[in-house]
């Protein structure tokens, strides 16, 4: 591991009230009590005010500091914190003096990538340390610290004990065959290997309603000229961001912007009015609007309730996958020409839902619609279960599973032991990559290559 003292900004740069640098490795106290002396003396964990100076003597800025002690830090290290005044000049200073004396500046991730190395945490548990950092709502931040406290290594660490317990069984079988020692059944290793197959199942399942969660849904707003779907978008958002006009074609680009619905990010877009142009620029914004329909989680397909439905609106609406289309009848404040019934049976649609942009009727219920078209079953799992595996963990649990299900076949139809215990250390092996026991340094690189500089 690497022995460099490392230091970076640990909270956002830019001016502000309060920053907090970090500095961890084995020179971080001896660098810190150069520039302010005491600081070596001072308790673990306790916070001591000091004037930092620079290799002149001139005075930095007035600190508080808190030295961290090794082991019992977040980097498993000697660890200093500096909470110091916000400026960007005295952040920059500070990072310079400190570089200066020794130290250098830290990669993206490396705080908790050494906390990973020194068994401060495990792999998934570092991981939720950046889902907690991006987390926007409630159930995002519930969520991933569940993960944070172990939520899913505890469930993976189960299933790896499982199955390491059982591997050890097989090979004393297959080491004392010829003696008089008892032999492992296939059936015993064949429940075994079915059961953490169910039990690893169910961590598979989260990963679809953990992947909503993580990036949010897309729902897209789409439908003909002069619908108020700009008025319907601004009334979602809560604030005036898109133009509203009376004039045909005023959006002519895409506008995306996101809004929390019962704990998921939902991000919510307006497109350009569908009609027949020449204009090239307004073209490219239909073109545009129906590419975004096609990616959306659900399209909010938003026609003018108080007018005679377009001919094209069916064959329009055709072009999208039904199940993902949400029929939004709009300006129910100025009466309808058709029942919503009557619309549904005329489009060919699967649901319909009458609001007003404008006065706001029925625009909880559309919110209520959205969640529940989208991602209800996803929040229902994860408030039950408390976990959300990445793509990478999932990925892992799937080849444990695929090893597993070889178990099955070789002990239920008497396969070699030899062959078995192979694939019940692949299983487990599969699984130590989630908790970072069997893991490669590539691997840990992209991982916390994802996290920001000073985390």
């Amino acid at each position: 591991m690497d022995r460099d003292t490392i230091v970076a900004l640990g909270t956002p740069a830019g001016e502000s009230g309060i920053a907090v640098v970090r500095v961890s490795g084995p020179a971080a106290i001896d660098i810190v009590d150069r520039m302010a002396p005491g600081a070596r003396s001072a308790a673990s964990h306790a916070l001591v005010q000091r004037v930092l100076r620079d290799g002149t003597g001139a005075p930095i800025d007035e600190t508080l500091v808190a030295v961290m002690r090794a082991p019992a830090s977040y980097t498993g290290e000697d660890l200093v914190e500096i909470s110091c005044h916000g400026g960007m000049q005295v952040v920059s200073d500070l990072l310079e003096e400190i570089i200066a004396r020794g130290a250098r500046l830290a990669g993206r991730g490396e705080f908790t990538k050494r906390a990973f190395l020194n068994g401060k945490l495990d792999l998934a548990e570092a991981e939720a340390v950046a889902d907690l950092i991006a987390a926007e709502t409630k159930l995002q931040r519930r969520v991933a610290l569940e993960q944070l406290e172990g939520a899913l290594s505890r469930r993976v660490g189960e299933c790896e004990k499982a199955l390491l317990d059982e591997l050890a069984l097989v090979e004393v079988s297959i080491d004392f065959s010829e003696e008089d020692v008892p032999v492992r059944v296939p059936e015993e290793t064949r429940r075994t290997a079915r059961e953490t197959r169910e039990r690893v199942a169910r961590l598979i399942e989260s990963e679809l309603p953990g992947a909503r969660l993580r990036r949010g849904i897309r729902v897209t707003i789409v439908g003909p000229r002069n619908a108020g779907k700009s008025s319907l978008y601004n009334a979602l958002l809560g604030e005036e961001r898109a133009i509203v006009s009376p004039v045909p074609g005023t959006t002519r680009d895409r506008l995306c912007e996101r809004i929390h619905i019962d704990g998921f990010t939902c991000w919510l877009e307006d497109t350009a009015g569908i009609a027949e142009t020449g204009c090239e620029i307004e073209t490219r914004g239909i073109d545009l609007g129906r590419e975004a329909a096609g990616r959306a989680d659900l399209v909010l397909f938003t026609i003018d309730g108080s007018a005679e439905i377009d001919a094209g609106v069916g064959a329009e609406i055709r072009r999208i996958d039904g199940d993902k289309v949400l029929l939004v009848i709009n300006k129910s404040d100025l009466g309808a020409p058709l029942a919503p019934e009557d619309i549904i049976a005329k489009l060919g649609v699967k649901e319909a839902i009458s609001v007003s942009a404008l006065t706001g009727a029925g625009l909880e219920g559309l919110r209520r619609r959205i969640f529940s078209r989208t991602v209800e079953r996803d929040a229902g799992a994860l408030r039950r279960e408390q976990i959300a595996v990445s793509a990478r963990q999932a990925d892992a649990l799937r080849e444990a599973d695929a090893a597993l299900a070889r178990v099955e076949a070789l002990a239920g139809g008497c396969g070699a032991a030899e062959l078995i215990s192979v694939e019940l250390r692949a299983a487990a092996d599969a699984l130590g990559r989630i908790t970072g026991r069997s893991v490669s340094e590539d691997v840990l690189d992209a991982i916390f290559e994802k996290f920001c500089i000073g985390k």
